[in-house]
C-alpha cells in the first residue's frame, strides 16, 4: 500500500510539472508502481481492492504521463479480466 501511495504522489507531480522535474517524477512513479505491482502480485488476490486500484492508477499513469495508451489499456483490461 505504501508503494502505491508513493507512486501516486510522484504521478501527481509528473502530471503538472515540466521538463526535468517531470522526467524525474515520472521515473520515480514508474519505479514505485513497478515495486507495488510486484508486491501486490505476490501477496494480494486478483480481486483485492488495493490490487485493482493499483492497476487502475498505474494504467492512468501510463496513459496520462507516459503517453502509452496501448499499454495502459492492456494493463487495465488484464487487471479486470483476471
Amino acid at each position: 500500500f505504501y508503494q502505491k501511495m508513493k507512486a501516486d504522489y510522484h504521478r501527481y507531480i509528473a502530471e503538472f510539472a515540466d521538463g526535468d522535474k517531470k522526467d524525474k517524477a515520472a521515473e520515480a512513479a514508474r519505479y514505485a508502481y513497478s515495486e507495488a505491482k510486484s508486491v501486490a502480485e505476490k501477496g494480494l488476490a486478483v480481486t483485492h481492492p488495493i490490487r485493482l486500484g493499483l492497476a487502475l492508477n498505474f494504467s492512468v499513469f501510463q496513459y496520462e504521463v507516459l503517453a502509452q495508451p496501448e499499454q495502459a489499456c492492456s494493463m487495465a483490461r488484464t487487471a479486470f479480466e483476471d
